[in-house]
């Protein structure tokens, strides 16, 4: 065995392990998220759905979009969902979008809609 398989072999081994890891945290905690960028805007979020109608995971992606006038900061969010029980039967993943303007310490959402909306 070269190196370089002997690190994809493990590299494979990791994640093959990781995904029970993922399993029984999303089991006790229902969430996993992590958030950067300004003001905290940017998000990644992997959660469990347990509804009557639905369940599965969602994931939520909120990422800045390019340009926003007037010193605003754009987020648009996107939400997709696998679910294994869909009893509306209906399509769940959404889009959305939301300005914030600066306030003295945080962002503040704003009354203007994304450009492109």
């Amino acid at each position: 065995m070269t190196p370089r398989s002997c690190a994809l072999g493990c590299g494979l081994w990791l994640l093959v392990m990781a995904v029970p890891a993922l399993a029984f945290w999303l089991a006790l905690q229902r969430e996993l998220s992590w958030t950067r960028g300004p003001g905290g805007l940017v998000q990644d979020r992997i959660f469990y759905v347990d509804e009557p109608a639905a369940a599965g995971l969602g994931y939520l992606a909120a990422r800045l979009t390019p340009a926003a006038a007037g010193g605003q900061v754009c987020v648009r969010t996107r939400v997709l969902y696998l679910l294994w029980r869909n009893t509306e039967g209906v399509e769940q993943n959404t889009a959305y979008c939301q300005c914030y303007t600066r306030a003295a310490a945080a962002y503040e959402p704003a009354a203007e809609t994304c450009p492109g909306d």
